[in-house]
């Protein structure tokens, strides 16, 4: 038997540059015996995973994504090796730490770990998400607005044809929060549509585009009038968010992209 139990962790990355990693995120993973996370981990953190024992945690997996699109069998053979290493390794009375980026609670592709071993009672090591480095990109209060100092994250998919929540965009916008979408799967034009149900046309936005990546961040500025026409002049990255409200108010004739 081990002398102490061992221990399951959700390990946030940070967003953006590998110099985003907290303290503590650094010590877990230089203690870890079994380390799960994206293929390129070791390659950007050779200094806390070097001769580590390593596996690609996989995207979505322990979630009803990953049943909705691979068979039962397929899925089972993902999860399969990844649950029997993390159940020996903690049995063992090792440390296992699974590795994603920003928020692991908001829009994480590894949130299925948490519920799959919750008997293991896993922890949630917290780092800097996309929406902080967001934030500090545009280095505005985003709870500094004229009409509302309420802060709204939402998807930019929930105004695409059939979606049925009571959180549409269309009503969403009709407080004048600020509004931040991630934006996965996203309509542009659709968005828009939605978001005049309670924004004026001349209401600020702004695309954070590579948010956290020193090197690449970019912040594309325009208004929900001329959105989808800044945003059609830029080959827009998988890593951007869309902030709208009145907080990025600005001197008239500032608005031009970035």
């Amino acid at each position: 038997m081990p002398s102490q139990p061992g221990k399951l962790y959700l390990v946030s990355l940070g967003t953006g540059d590998p110099d985003h990693l907290t303290l503590r995120a650094d010590r877990i993973m230089r203690e870890a015996d079994l380390v799960l996370g994206q293929a390129d981990a070791p390659a950007r953190y050779p200094g806390q995973l070097a001769d580590k024992r390593f596996m690609e945690a996989g995207h979505g997996l322990f979630t009803p994504m990953a049943r909705r699109r691979a068979s039962p069998d397929e899925v089972e053979a993902e999860e399969a090796p990844r649950r029997q290493a993390i159940r020996a390794c903690v049995a063992a009375g090792g440390i296992v730490a699974v590795l994603t980026q920003g928020d692991p609670t908001l829009y994480g592709p590894q949130i299925g770990y948490l519920d799959a071993f919750r008997d293991l009672a896993p922890e949630v090591v917290p780092g800097i998400s996309s929406f902080a480095a967001g934030n500090a990109a545009l280095g505005c209060a985003v709870t500094g607005g004229a009409t509302s100092q309420s802060v709204i994250l939402s998807l930019g998919k929930n105004a695409n044809e059939g979606y049925a929540g009571s959180d549409r965009l269309s009503v969403l916008a009709q407080s004048r929060s600020a509004l931040v979408l991630f934006t996965m799967r996203t309509d542009l034009v659709r968005v828009v549509e939605e978001l005049r149900a309670g924004y004026p046309g001349g209401t600020p936005v702004a695309i954070v585009c590579h948010a956290g990546r020193e090197a690449r961040q970019q912040v594309l500025r325009a208004t929900l009038d001329t959105l989808v026409e800044v945003a059609g002049r830029h080959e827009l990255p998988f890593e951007h968010l869309v902030y709208v409200g009145d907080f990025l108010e600005r001197p008239a004739g500032d608005y031009q992209d970035g």
